[in-house]
């Protein structure tokens, strides 16, 4: 099975640099990722453990109640207090079960820390009791559209799991149920922090009117300050509400499941959700934004360079290809036309002629073939010429001279022509290669002669910087940069009287010899120039 070659297509820089920038990112993120690898690691590990430790936490709460014969009032509520500060750490739900005393949920509601103290001038006397909201009716006040945004969420200085809200206040009047270590705010402000020993006011007050307050007795505090002031220790009763919305159900608390005895009659249960660890790109969506955003800048920047070299080489084998292309058909054009010419004569030839005829078309049929050999002379000229390898041996040549005979060698076609060349003859001498650098210059000189209009003059002008050469073109001068291309001709040269071949030829010897040469245009007037 024949496989048939790929076309080499024109390429575009365009796609080639969408493709380098794809490239680009892929690599860059694959580095960013092995480099994040350790630290999300690290993360997950640490989540893992946070979120365990928050589960641990609700037996740690317990410790001192399990060695207890029975429980009070206060131990109660801080047993609610632990299912309710479960759900503000982790956001997820719990209940405890007591054997005797209930079940205790993470629903919402209210705490307070009565501080007080026995003996004003005593410290030693310092005492305080954690009171539960008597009844949840009482939330109200607190869910009006101005508290609402003072509800933040719980941060004890780590991120990795979800935070429920919690609000944060201080009783100045509070009804309370020792007893019972129930609670009834009467005068509360709202703080925007706080915690056991700073307070800062949001600057809402008000007022709750109880509508049953029996077995309730009234406590007032002027001062929440916990340094004494004035040798008089004040009471500070700092509040505070957490837990989930609504009814927490059996379903909700089946992740984990604690079984706990003290060994002196008294058990509990704790079950609850699993706490889900907040995700690593959540947890550093900043970060990750930030790196992401630095990482696409990095490779549309970075995928220029490797662009530019692609699209370079593409472009520079799609040039070669074209060249090759283009020369083939050049040089099968050239051919063809003498070749066709030669078949004709020659068919003549065959035939029956008078032969006064044969002559004529054997002295066409030389003339053809002396065409054609010009040809493969200056393609073999122009592959040597190509060959940026080759050996250059330098002398001393006197250039004036080496163009006055190359002019001298024309002068027939010049006179033929109605030509006139103006040729100051200078003593310049250069070290170079005779033979590239006479090739070149004849090359000049003689397409200046076979393409300047009849009756015109020619300029030649030597000094030590270089040779210029220009003629009044007796065709239309279109794209003259790509004149120096091989087998430039018609429209893109001057006419079709050559191979083509001689600039292209002249311009990669003088490469060769370090020089350069540029052609231009200055309306009818073709300029060419050595630099030297």
């Amino acid at each position: 099975m024949k496989v048939r070659k790929e076309t080499i297509k024109k390429p575009k820089f365009i796609p080639t640099y969408v493709v380098s920038v794809v490239i680009m990112l892929a690599v860059l993120f694959a580095i960013a990722f092995l480099l994040t690898l350790p630290g999300f690691a690290l993360y997950i590990s640490e989540a893992e453990s946070e979120c365990s430790d928050y589960q641990n936490s609700l037996d740690d709460g317990f410790f001192e109640i399990m060695d207890k014969e029975e429980i009070t009032a206060e131990d109660l509520v801080k047993i609610k207090a632990g299912a309710v500060g479960y759900y503000t750490q982790t956001k997820s739900k719990c209940k405890i079960k007591v054997d005797g005393y209930g079940v205790f949920d993470s629903g919402k509601t209210a705490f307070l820390e009565y501080a007080y103290w026995t003996d004003n001038n005593d410290m030693d006397t310092f005492r305080s009791q954690l009171l539960m909201l008597a009844d949840n009716k009482y939330l109200e006040y607190f869910n009006t559209p101005e508290i609402l945004e003072y509800y933040l969420p719980y941060y004890n200085g780590e991120e990795y799991c979800p935070k429920g809200l919690k609000l944060e206040f201080y009783c100045t009047e509070f009804y309370a149920d020792l007893s019972k270590g129930t609670f009834i705010p009467a005068e509360v402000v709202i703080c925007k922090e706080a915690d056991y020993s700073d307070y800062i006011p949001a600057g809402l007050k008000f007022r709750i009117v109880p509508d049953n307050i029996e077995g309730y007795t009234l406590y007032t505090s002027t001062n929440h300050h916990t340094e004494p002031e004035d040798n008089v220790y004040q009471s500070v009763n700092y509040g505070f509400i957490e837990g989930c919305e609504g009814p927490v159900t059996d379903e909700e608390c089946k992740g984990f499941y604690r079984e706990l005895s003290s060994g002196k009659g008294l058990q509990y249960e704790i079950s609850g959700m699993n706490p889900e660890y907040i995700p690593f790109t959540t947890a550093y969506k900043k970060e990750i934004t930030i790196a992401v955003v630095v990482i696409i800048w990095l490779a549309v920047a970075f995928a220029f360079i490797p662009a530019t070299i692609s699209y370079n080489v593409k472009k520079r084998r799609f040039e070669i290809f074209e060249y090759r292309r283009k020369m083939v058909d050049a040089m099968a054009h050239d051919l063809k036309t003498p070749m066709a010419a030669i078949s004709a004569y020659s068919e003549n030839l065959s035939n029956n002629i008078a032969t006064d005829k044969r002559e004529y078309y054997a002295g066409k049929i030389q003339e053809k073939v002396t065409q054609m050999n010009k040809m493969v002379g200056d393609i073999l000229e122009f592959s040597k010429s190509e060959n940026q390898s080759a050996v250059i041996n330098k002398s001393d040549v006197d250039l004036g001279s080496l163009i006055g005979k190359i002019i001298s060698d024309n002068e027939h076609v010049i006179t033929e022509r109605s030509l006139k060349v103006n040729f100051d003859n200078k003593n310049v001498v250069v070290k170079t290669d005779v033979k590239l650098f006479e090739q070149a210059v004849s090359n000049l000189i003689n397409n200046a002669v076979l393409y300047s209009k009849e009756g015109t003059e020619i300029d030649v002008a030597l000094d030590a910087g270089g040779l210029t050469i220009s003629n009044i073109s007796s065709e239309k001068l279109e794209d003259i940069k790509n004149l120096k291309q091989a087998f430039a001709k018609g429209s893109l040269s001057r006419g079709s009287k050559g191979t083509g071949l001689g600039l292209a030829i002249a311009d990669n010897n003088l490469a060769m010899l370090g020089y350069k040469l540029d052609v231009r245009s200055d309306g009818d007037r073709f300029i060419a120039t050595v630099k030297m």
